[in-house]
C-alpha cells in the first residue's frame, strides 16, 4: 500500500510539470532565436586588420618586419603582381603553391615543415587566388597543426618532433639538429580581400 500512494501522488506532478513547460514554450522559442542571433554574429568574419605597404626588395626583411609588428605572428603577403614566390625561390625557401597538383597533400606539406624548421628556413605557402582557407590542409598531417603553427605553440617545447615519421633520417629525430629560432611561416595570396578568418591571425603586409 505505501507503494501505491507513493506513485499516485507522483502522477500528477508530472502533467504540472508538462504544464508549466507549455506556457513556457514562447519564451524558449524567443531564447533560442536570441540564442540562433548570437551565434550567427560570432560567426560573423573578423574585420580586417590593417595592412602594410611593402617593396618587393623589403622583403629580405620580413621576418625582422613581421616580428617587430607583433611577435605572435607570422606574416601574411597580398602580391597583386604575382612575384613574390619567385622572389622566395631564390631565397632558399620551401615553397608551396596551392594551384600547382599535390603541392599541398598530406607528404608534401609534412615534408616541407619539418625541412623548414630543421634549415631555418621560410615556409611559404602560396595560395595564389584560391581562398586562404585552404591552408587548413595542415590540420590533415596533424590534428589541430594550423592552430599550434599560427600561434607558434608548434616550437614550444619541441613539439614540431611530433610531425617526424619513423622512416625520416635520424637527424630529424632529434631537436639538436633543428634551427627553428630562424623558421618563418609566410602565406601569400593573390586576392585583395583575403580570407580573415586567416587574416586576423597574421600580420599582413602588400607588396607596391
Amino acid at each position: 500500500m505505501p507503494p501505491k500512494k507513493v506513485s499516485t501522488s507522483k502522477t500528477p506532478s508530472k502533467p504540472a510539470a508538462s504544464k508549466g513547460t507549455t506556457t513556457k514554450t514562447p519564451e524558449k522559442k524567443a531564447g533560442i532565436q536570441k540564442g540562433e542571433a548570437s551565434a550567427s554574429a560570432s560567426a560573423a568574419p573578423p574585420p580586417m586588420p590593417p595592412v602594410t605597404t611593402i617593396s618587393l626588395k623589403g622583403l629580405s626583411t620580413l621576418a625582422e618586419e613581421a616580428n617587430r609588428k607583433d611577435p605572435n605572428k607570422w606574416p601574411l603577403i597580398i602580391d597583386l603582381q604575382g612575384n613574390v614566390t619567385t622572389f622566395f625561390k631564390y631565397r632558399d625557401a620551401n615553397v608551396l603553391q596551392a594551384e600547382l597538383p599535390g603541392d599541398l597533400s598530406v607528404d608534401k606539406l609534412r615534408v616541407a615543415l619539418i625541412g623548414a624548421l630543421r634549415f631555418g628556413k621560410p615556409l611559404v605557402l602560396d595560395m595564389g587566388s584560391r581562398d586562404m582557407g585552404e591552408v587548413e590542409r595542415l590540420n590533415d598531417v596533424e590534428k589541430n597543426l594550423l592552430d599550434s603553427l599560427l600561434n607558434k605553440t608548434l616550437l614550444e617545447d619541441e613539439r614540431y618532433l611530433t610531425l617526424v615519421q619513423p622512416e625520416d633520417e635520424k637527424e630529424y629525430h632529434n631537436s639538436a639538429y633543428y634551427a627553428t629560432e630562424r623558421f618563418s611561416l609566410v602565406v601569400v595570396t593573390t586576392n585583395p580581400s583575403p580570407n580573415t578568418h586567416i587574416a586576423a591571425r597574421m600580420t599582413c603586409f602588400q607588396v607596391e
